[in-house]
């Protein structure tokens, strides 16, 4: 679905190919007893069908329920509105701090213009929101320690030193609003956020992927101008070094966004649509000068990067390929427990703590994290209305890693595929193709063809 960015050439094309073997080395699979192992897919031309285009195929057969693969995300952000509700480590997506501090949190944030509902206090919640008090048997729920970021912001935390690091180094220096951070026009910054919230976060998605590029192309250029290179050679080094840093978000589907973006229903005629995507090209024009403004050495120094038609297409793979970033809520996960406890007087007592708190929270206490994700190898998995895989995440899966799982029996050599659409089994197929519109392509699976065919035979 979708076009790609892909570059032409025999170098270009070995250097696709390059590219997905080494996103394929970074992906992981569970087996049975729990071990990690390495990842048995391959990318290749899905040559029966879809014109040739690429595909995900299995290099060894896989059993029904068993774990295909498990890939860390390109890149990935929490929902703006979510973060109230789930403190995660900006890099893993995995929830940092305790239980009780998150409880506490959240209702002090819930109640910040009322009292708690009795007999809970306000002293209580501030108190568990410090660290001073603590619920009983939460600790076995908690996450790691906060880290803090290493520019000074208060946006971000870590689940350690590592991610800490390792976000910095690939785009949160240039994507933190701290003192530390390397924008040259912090309220710039500022205003990109502020208009990321107001209107759409996938443009902080986009930030993030331009921030990742501007990264990749300044250590391709270091390491050239190491070499000793001058001259014309360091502008074709340069060159190089962009066709590089690009590579990762090129080959994934993607066409600008306010192309991509599938009609509204409300939009009544060609004029109405127009209009519609005329605002969508506006608010990427705005977003975009705001971030060039926030970064300006950076974006002088690669102007390719911080083009129109370079942030739409960014934000148009996301619309493309994004997959729902989920991690369940340990905060659920212990007052489940609770619940399942054995009856006996440490339960009552436990219960005489938790549930005030619980009945304070109401329908908030089982919000996850939630977000959006670009992952290589699995937006290179194409879409069928009967899918041999699913993305499917196990009690074990505590970060925003995405998890895929075999829904039946698959043999080796065999195209891996999973659903576009939301509850598939349920929805005709003129449902399922409505929903694909966003997409850009009419499926013709073989459960759309054996419905087609039925759907001709009774009309006869």
């Amino acid at each position: 679905s979708g076009r790609r960015m892909e570059p032409v050439g025999a170098d270009a094309r070995a250097a696709v190919d390059e590219h997905w073997r080494c996103a394929i080395a970074r992906c992981r699979a569970r087996a049975s007893n729990g071990a990690m192992t390495a990842c048995d897919v391959a990318v290749a031309r899905a040559r029966e069908r879809r014109g040739g285009g690429r595909g995900v195929f299995a290099t060894r057969a896989f059993e029904r329920g068993e774990c295909v693969m498990i890939e860390r995300a390109l890149v990935g952000a929490q929902h703006e509105e979510n973060v109230k509700h789930a403190r995660a480590c900006e890099n893993c997506h995995r929830y940092v701090g305790t239980v009780s501090s998150a409880v506490g949190r959240r209702l002090l944030e819930k109640y910040a213009n009322a009292a708690p509902p009795k007999p809970t206090t306000r002293e209580d919640l501030v108190k568990l929101a410090s660290g001073e008090a603590t619920l009983p048997g939460a600790d076995a729920f908690d996450g790691p320690r906060e880290v803090g970021c290493l520019g000074a912001c208060a946006r971000n935390v870590y689940c350690s030193e590592a991610c800490a690091s390792e976000a910095w180094r690939e785009r949160e220096s240039l994507m933190c609003p701290g003192e530390k951070g390397m924008a040259t026009n912090k309220r710039a910054l500022d205003e990109f956020y502020a208009h990321a919230r107001e209107t759409n976060d996938i443009f902080i998605l986009a930030a993030k992927a331009v921030a990742t590029m501007c990264a990749r192309a300044s250590r391709a250029s270091a390491r050239d101008r190491d070499d000793g290179s001058s001259g014309k050679e360091i502008e074709r080094d340069a060159s190089a070094a962009e066709d590089f840093a690009r590579l990762p978000f090129a080959v994934v589907a993607n066409a600008p966004w306010w192309e991509s973006v599938a009609t509204p229903h409300d939009c009544e005629d060609e004029r109405a649509e127009m209009e519609f995507r005329t605002t969508l090209r506006t608010l990427a024009q705005d977003s975009l000068d705001l971030l060039r403004s926030a970064w300006g050495e950076t974006a002088n120094a690669w102007p390719r990067f911080f083009t129109l038609e370079t942030y739409g297409r960014l934000i148009g793979a996301f619309e493309l390929n994004n997959l729902e970033l989920v991690v369940e809520s340990p905060v659920e996960n212990y007052f489940l427990a609770i619940d399942a406890a054995p009856d006996g007087e440490e339960k009552r007592a436990a219960m005489r703590v938790t549930q005030p708190l619980l009945d304070a929270l109401d329908t908030e206490y089982d919000i996850p994290l939630l977000g959006s994700a670009l992952f290589s190898v699995q937006s290179g998995f194409n879409h069928d209305c009967d899918p041999n895989c699913e993305p499917m995440k196990g009690e074990e899966d505590i970060d925003g890693a995405c998890v895929i799982i075999a829904r039946r029996d698959i043999a080796a050599g065999e195209e891996l595929t999973i659903s576009y659409v939301s509850d598939e089994a349920s929805k005709s197929r003129d449902e399922r193709n409505d929903e694909l519109c966003d997409y850009g392509f009419v499926c013709r699976c073989e459960r759309c063809e054996n419905e087609l065919r039925e759907q001709r035979s009774r009309k006869r």
